[in-house]
């Protein structure tokens, strides 16, 4: 056993913590934890996996991770400028990565729209003045000329009356079928709902509920390190983000995400387009998210 996970496993038992218990708030899994205390990192996914480990364990029990990284610098690994290859995922589904949209692919179908209507709007003012340059059909010069007043038959007045009438009645049966539609459509439609429950030292625990989607965009104002884990400890996000970069991925299919927030002011998560607010004003923390899928709930 090394210094180092001597250390790490004296701080655990100070605090009354047991594996288990450990790996529920690290998201670490337990044959990891023990790998850690014994000093055998060939056991952990890699090099660089081992002090991001390192350093969640550390964090849990109370040990400033920047000083113990100082003082046993001799026995942790070196990470590399790639990670290591990442373990192979249990066969489930697998989260869907969305691509990317561009800002100008985004505005193609607005311009579409903006044509369609100016071409209808010119045709409309074409076809007005075309029927107001016609003189009319049948009648002389002289005649319309000399004639004030033209006579107007009133059966037509009737006819045009009857057909006004029924065209208004027909519009008002029409609409009212889609009005009715559109409030039942509104009732029966449920709002999600994204509650925090409870912070356990620097993690936010929130739940997602009401909804059978979990889609997430990440949007960064700034310098950023981000880390996404499953309920099963996999590692399905990891990499330093700059000012300007955007992420999208569906998790519809996962129960739990972690979100492992390195400079949190500059990472503003959406949840099917709902801003996740941050009860934990701390620069590095991490958000839990539980999903709890519409389809599921009694």
């Amino acid at each position: 056993m090394s210094e180092l996970g001597m250390r790490l496993k004296a701080a655990r038992e100070e605090k009354g913590y047991s594996l288990e218990e450990l790996q529920t708030i690290t998201k670490i899994q337990k044959r990891y934890l023990t790998a850690i205390e014994e000093g055998d990192f060939s056991r952990l996914p890699g090099d660089f996996y081992a002090r991001a480990f390192v350093k969640r364990y550390a964090d849990a029990v109370g040990i400033d991770p920047e000083k113990l990284f100082e003082e046993h610098s001799g026995e942790l690994p070196q990470p590399k400028r790639e990670p290591a290859e990442l373990p192979p995922r249990a066969t489930r589904s697998k989260p869907k990565i969305m691509k990317k949209k561009t800002k100008f692919a985004a505005l193609v179908p607005t311009l579409f729209a903006v044509i369609f209507i100016t071409a209808i709007a010119v045709g409309i003012w074409a076809f007005g003045q075309r029927d107001g340059a016609e003189e009319p059909v049948g009648i002389p010069r002289e005649e319309q000329q000399g004639t004030s007043e033209m006579d107007i038959p009133a059966n037509n007045i009737d006819e045009n009356e009857e057909n006004n009438n029924g065209e208004n009645a027909s519009d008002a049966d029409n609409n009212e079928p889609e009005n009715a539609n559109e409030e039942e459509d509104e009732e029966s439609s449920p709002e999600q709902s994204l509650e925090f429950e409870e912070s356990q030292g620097n993690n936010a625990i929130y739940t997602l509920s009401n909804t059978d989607n979990f889609e997430v965009r990440l949007e960064f104002s700034g310098d950023s390190w981000l880390q996404l884990t499953n309920g099963d400890g996999e590692s399905l996000h990891m990499q330093t983000h700059s000012a300007g970069d955007e992420e999208e991925f569906d998790f519809s299919g996962e129960e739990q995400i972690e979100f492992n927030l390195g400079h949190t002011p500059t990472v503003d998560i959406y949840i099917n387009d709902e801003l996740l607010e941050y009860e934990l004003e701390v620069t590095r923390q991490y958000v839990t998210v539980h999903f709890e899928p519409l389809e599921q709930e009694d």
